[in-house]
């Protein structure tokens, strides 16, 4: 029972740490975008949309769509946004709603 207890406490200490770079990550990908470094903030936000963040989705949806930090193609930005919004990013539903 105690080790069942300590896997437990390991496991969310982990996922703790886990959500932590994660949300640090994303604030350091939105302020390079903010700020104009739009490679930079794509080579940062496209990792953790892979991972599956719902709001790196959407922004790495936004920069390929739009031509920001990487080459426009509207089909990976709409597959990107599309995967947001399949996960009730409001963001995303409303851009993809003006774009199609």
């Amino acid at each position: 029972m105690f080790k069942k207890i300590m896997i437990v406490i390991l496991f969310c200490s982990l996922q703790a740490c886990a959500s932590a770079r994660i949300s640090q990550e994303l604030q350091k990908g939105k302020m390079s975008f903010a700020s104009g470094e739009y490679r930079q903030a794509f080579h940062e936000l496209l990792p953790l949309a892979c991972e599956g963040n719902v709001d790196a989705q959407y922004a790495v949806g936004y920069m390929y769509y739009y031509g920001y930090g990487v080459t426009r193609d509207c089909e990976s930005g709409i597959f990107w946004m599309t995967k947001a919004a399949s996960r009730n990013n409001q963001a995303a539903i409303k851009a993809l709603s003006m774009i199609k």
